[in-house]
């Protein structure tokens, strides 16, 4: 996984999720990806390793956000593209409004880029 500064770029998209009130978030991976879902399960070997690194709130912050936000993961069996991915996530998004969050490109903000889009989706 991508890694800027001290995190993941997918945990960065997951916090902007949280801050801006979503209540799940799907990831859809492929064969091989599982270390996203893992990110976000309690680990314990990571928990040993942040503590003797003196990191214990890297770890906190991760558990925390864990808590906030109900995680679902579907794979995708064939690397078809984007359209392919968020259709084959079809079957657990429903009829309800989503989101489209992508690593390539983090916005920075007082109030969150996904929030901003919530409110103008709202109006």
């Amino acid at each position: 996984m991508l890694t800027i500064v001290d995190r993941p770029t997918i945990q960065y998209i997951v916090e902007e999720v949280v801050a801006s009130g979503i209540e799940q978030i799907i990831f859809v991976t492929s064969e091989g990806k599982s270390a996203i879902e893992n990110h976000f399960d309690y680990n314990f070997h990571l928990d040993s390793i942040l503590r003797e690194k003196k990191k214990v709130v890297l770890g906190e912050e991760l558990n925390m956000i864990s808590n906030l936000i109900d995680i679902v993961s579907v794979r995708q069996k064939k690397p078809l593209g984007l359209g392919h991915a968020i259709w084959t996530a079809r079957h657990v998004v429903g009829n309800e409004p989503f989101m489209v969050l992508l690593g390539d490109d983090l916005v920075l903000s007082k109030t969150p880029c996904a929030k901003q889009m919530l409110n103008l989706f709202s109006e």
